[in-house]
């Protein structure tokens, strides 16, 4: 478990390190509050498979940092709703499986735990963008 204090700044150097390893385990975090509670998360590396998008559906966004999904197929609609960025759809979904945060400077861990407790409650997962990478984040029971 990598421990991470709830008002850093995010720093996912260790995270992509572990991701890196490709070990058969999960990665797993724990954002330390003040009174020294931890919250938990398992973390992953997304590949986005290619998909096509439904009949007379189209996306609203035009952002170089959903490229790469908009040229697979998927279709991307504003997550303010959700209090991320970007809500995602594949060929499949009726509702948006995803939300997409696009991680820029200045975000806290604290600010990651509001949105995985928003995303968990309207059954989402929720996909951090960060340097061209796609890492999905999930509250787990300890």
């Amino acid at each position: 478990m990598l421990p991470k204090k709830f008002d850093n700044q995010i720093d996912f150097t260790n995270i992509f390190q572990e991701l890196k390893k490709g070990l058969d385990r999960r990665v797993q975090i724990g954002i330390i509050d003040s009174d020294k509670d931890v919250v938990y998360y398992v973390i992953k590396n997304i590949e986005w498979p290619n998909t096509k998008m439904k009949e007379g559906q189209n996306s609203t966004i035009d952002d170089k940092e959903v490229t790469e999904l908009l040229e697979k197929g998927y279709q991307i609609n504003s997550g303010l709703k959700f209090g991320t960025h970007y809500r995602v759809y594949n060929y499949e979904s009726k509702h948006a499986p995803w939300l997409i945060h696009v991680v820029e400077e200045g975000i806290n861990w604290l600010d990651i735990a509001r949105m995985v407790r928003v995303g968990h409650g309207v059954n989402k997962t929720i996909v951090l963008s960060y340097e061209k990478q796609w890492l999905s984040i999930e509250w787990i029971k300890p």
